[in-house]
């Protein structure tokens, strides 16, 4: 397909060539072949170029091109000029427009996506088997990529950065005891990707680095129409105004999280007193709270209890539930 798109650039610029020779001159038929590689290049530069950031270019050029015009007009209206026409042969007030044309396609392009002024139909998507998935360097560090993987939650194909190793072997050199954690968390987390997916499912891409580094990052994952996991908010949110597909990190353990429904029976070992008198307090596997009623003087053992309210909140979950016999002197695992 791209050498069939090439053959055609190449008899546009012919055709260009033998125009401006034939019709006129032979050097109007190089005229001719450098107007079409600019035409060419523009070609090429707006098939890159989402729809929507076309047509804001175009509508807010456009506007600032009739702004522009009415300006000059008001300013001839008032016989202003800024030099003598006749002895120059052009007024620089005509570069009033072209100004605002390029100002306003501008302000257009960065503002209007977020503002969704135009809508426009969706592209073709890929189908979300084939779909990449793109880890970056919060992903690797975090580790828990590698465990939904093992789980068979997440197939790939996976995009690395192909910094990501180095920047991990920066890390492990680092007097900081918390950087080398990391970096070692980060080396294991490749480790147990590559042997969950297989190395044939992941794919190390050069994004280059320093500060271009998230800008490259964001236009591949437009044009590839590829998912960010990650656990920067900052890159997740500029991905997301982008119109791309996200996973948050943050959002993963709330999701995994135990379901405990009113009336279900829990098993949970108290480790302190309640708030309220006769209260205690224990906590499943998954760090969710247990209130349990009558659980005071249970404290330091397990207990059966039967949950009767579950209260959701932005901080977590908690479980209210009351003791339904005697506690265990052993120290059983949390369970549900």
């Amino acid at each position: 397909m791209r050498g069939k798109v090439w053959e055609t650039r190449l008899i546009f610029l012919l055709a260009l060539g033998l125009v401006g020779s034939l019709g006129f001159d032979w050097w109007m038929g190089l005229v001719g072949l450098g107007i079409g590689l600019v035409a060419i290049g523009l070609e090429m530069l707006f098939h890159r170029m989402p729809a929507e950031d076309i047509l804001y270019a175009l509508v807010g050029g456009s506007a600032g091109l009739i702004l522009g015009v009415l300006i000059v007009f008001v300013l001839r209206m008032g016989n202003i000029s800024l030099v003598d026409e006749g002895r120059y042969g052009g007024d620089p007030l005509v570069m009033i427009p072209l100004a605002l044309g390029f100002a306003m396609a501008h302000v257009c392009i960065t503002k209007g996506r977020r503002l969704g002024l135009i809508e426009t139909a969706p592209e073709e998507e890929k189908p979300a088997a084939g779909r990449s998935l793109l880890l970056d360097m919060s992903t690797i560090v975090d580790g828990r990529v590698a465990d939904l993987v093992h789980a068979g939650l997440l197939t790939g194909p996976f995009i690395v950065p192909a910094g990501a190793r180095k920047k991990l072997e920066e890390m492990k050199d680092s007097d900081d005891m918390v950087e080398r954690g990391r970096a070692r968390r980060g080396q294991e987390t490749l480790e147990r990707l590559e042997e969950a997916a297989g190395k044939e499912q992941i794919e190390y891409v050069d994004f280059g680095g320093g500060k271009r580094e998230r800008l490259r990052i964001l236009n591949w994952l437009r044009d590839e129409q590829a998912t960010l996991i990650s656990d920067d908010t900052d890159i997740l949110d500029a991905a997301e105004r982008e119109g791309s597909r996200t996973i948050r990190l943050e959002q993963l353990g709330p999701a995994a999280k135990q379901v405990v429904l009113p009336g279900q029976r829990i098993r949970v070992k108290v480790i302190r007193k309640g708030r309220n008198p006769g209260q205690g307090v224990g906590f499943l596997n998954d760090g969710t709270m247990v209130v349990v009623e009558n659980g005071e003087k249970s404290v330091g053992n397990t207990v059966d209890a039967l949950s009767h309210t579950t209260f959701r909140a932005s901080g977590g979950t908690m479980i209210f539930a009351r003791a339904t016999d005697s506690p265990h002197p052993e120290d059983a695992e949390v369970t549900v």
